[in-house]
């Protein structure tokens, strides 16, 4: 029973990072629009890092809607969470890079 539950709980995550991504998609942009506003165009460190964050969230969309839409899409499901894993770290990062900025 506990096995069952153990594969049970990986399942289906595809959707989840699907509507995770898209919205982080849209956090990274407008965190981005909100230093450039703030920094008079100027761009920081932080900026950068975001615009890549930015295309990894893309990639995870991506392919967990190509997880969706496959017959056999566990390999895809993992590639899509590992990416968007990758992605959130890469947030923590802008976060504690924009806490402890000095301007």
């Amino acid at each position: 029973m506990a096995l069952h539950n153990q594969q049970e709980k990986g399942r289906n995550i595809a959707p989840h990072i699907f509507s995770g991504s898209i919205m982080m998609i849209g956090v990274c942009i407008t965190v981005i629009a909100l230093f450039r506003a703030l920094k008079t165009g100027t761009e920081t460190l932080a900026d950068n890092i975001l615009g890549a964050d930015t295309l990894i969230f893309i990639l995870t969309t991506l392919i967990s809607y190509a997880s969706l839409r496959s017959d056999n899409n566990k390999r895809l499901e993992r590639v899509a969470d590992a990416l968007f894993f990758t992605g959130m770290l890469t947030m923590v990062v802008v976060g504690l890079m924009i806490l402890y900025s000095t301007y």
